[in-house]
């Protein structure tokens, strides 16, 4: 019984260009062995010159084709290959010509197909009619490894054959089901991408493939939202899906919610559309942080619930947190920032806590023109007294200086700076108090020493 998948006339939904049946039998070879290799004569660009041998014997060129299809034919062969040698003559011309018609005519190898396709030669594929065909033409695509011509293939292959049939052929080259999606996914042919990986049974690359789209592919974030929400309750709310995933989705789309009610917000910019860490900037340069009460602190618009919910890390978000408000000159919202409130003994207490270097926080806070009680503030949480002393100094903390001399006992150089600084002035007076604890410190420890 005659396979169903060799009925390609069913499966084909555009056929090749053909001649009238009666002209074209005029070409055939009348030789029976000749005839069963007519492909092999007509493949390749080397075909043998046997058949032209006798041209008198030939029928004239305008009876094989008329006026009309032969300009056409000299015209798409101008765009795509050398035009015919000058000087030629009529006899060799019409060779030519005879030649190419018939490599239009015939189906040549697959593999001198695939070859024009490599070196980026434009050929027709309309030739190759029966699925056995397409399948061998597709193999030699797939192992030249050449993107394109897999690619010309691929799109040949869509539109010839019915779906399911297109389907099953990619469903065993995984390197055609690449090329294939990628390209319509840049047309955002997502219908057609879909339709093709859950039927090859990769439900979760449909998925993403779908959030991906609809991420990039529209400005407008209500249409993206809603698109999202079913993504979501199509894909990623279903059993077995991919927990990661679906949280990042979900997280997305509470992001655009977020954003699409702060836009209704007195003053403020449109972060429509916006990156988590855009979000951020905008949510640390709006928030009371004054106010730490715990109803605040879990809000919505709180910047420490939307780092938490979209997993921005520590280090990120005091590091935003900090550009923000020394942006808008609050310094005293730092306090809220690295200050943990923590019971100890039935007593509230400040610890001091933060993630990022302390010597990058000190060089940022003085090229944003912090004052120097904030720069003092963070220079004493630097414990080494040698690298306190340096920052000090490269920042110019005039008080960090002196407390930095005091924690190395050196006694001369404190004495120095002092000197240096001007008379009256609260830094002067602050060194010289520094200098007598330091010189009552050491009578004190020469005393204990005596006794």
């Amino acid at each position: 019984m005659e396979s169903k998948d060799d009925d390609y006339w069913n499966d084909s939904t555009n056929k090749s260009f053909n001649f009238d049946e009666d002209e074209v039998a005029i070409l055939e070879v009348p030789s029976a062995s000749t005839a069963a290799n007519r492909r092999s004569l007509f493949g390749e660009d080397t075909a043998s010159e046997v058949h032209f041998a006798n041209t008198q014997q030939e029928l004239p060129l305008s009876v094989i084709i008329s006026d009309e299809d032969l300009a056409s034919l000299l015209e798409d062969q101008s765009r795509c290959e050398a035009p015919l040698p000058k000087g030629i003559s009529l006899e060799e011309e019409v060779k030519l010509l005879r030649r190419r018609l018939q490599e239009c005519s015939y189906a040549p190898s697959a593999a001198s197909v695939v070859a024009k396709l490599v070196l980026g030669k434009s050929c027709s594929l309309e030739m190759f009619r029966s699925l056995g065909e397409k399948e061998e033409l597709l193999d030699d695509a797939v192992a030249s490894g050449s993107g394109n011509a897999i690619l010309k293939v691929v799109l040949f292959l869509e539109r010839t054959l019915k779906k399911k049939l297109f389907y099953r052929l990619l469903q065993t080259r995984p390197e055609a089901v690449s090329h294939y999606v990628n390209y319509m996914a840049l047309r955002l042919k997502v219908t057609e991408c879909t339709d093709l990986l859950v039927f090859l049974g990769r439900h979760h690359e449909a998925s993403l493939l779908q959030f991906s789209i609809y991420v990039r592919s529209t400005s407008n974030v209500e249409f993206k939202r809603q698109r999202l929400k079913k993504i979501y309750s199509d894909y990623f709310s279903q059993p077995g899906a991919n927990s990661f995933y679906a949280q990042l989705v979900a997280n997305y789309i509470n992001l655009l919610e977020f954003q699409v009610s702060e836009q209704h917000a007195p003053n403020a910019g449109s972060i429509l559309d916006r990156s988590v860490l855009e979000t951020l900037h905008y949510a640390c340069g709006r928030y009371k942080w004054g106010d730490t009460a715990a109803a605040t602190l879990q809000s919505p618009a709180s910047p420490f619930k939307l780092a938490e919910a979209h997993a921005v890390g520590a280090p990120q978000f005091e590091w935003i947190a900090l550009n923000e408000r020394a942006r808008a000159n609050a310094w005293l919202d730092f306090e809220h920032i690295f200050e943990r409130k923590a019971w100890l003994n039935l007593k509230q207490r400040k610890s001091f806590t933060i993630h990022i270097p302390i010597d990058r926080t000190i060089l940022r806070l003085a090229a944003l023109s912090a004052p120097e009680p904030v720069l003092n503030n963070f220079l004493a949480k630097v414990d080494d007294p040698a690298r306190r002393l340096g920052l000090a100094r490269r920042v110019g903390a005039k008080k960090g200086v002196v407390d930095a001399l005091v924690a190395l006992k050196d006694r001369p150089e404190l004495e120095l700076f002092r000197d240096g600084l001007e008379a009256g002035t609260e830094e002067r007076f602050y060194a010289e108090n520094a200098l007598k604890s330091l010189n009552n410190k050491w009578k004190s420890d020469a005393i204990k020493l005596i006794k």
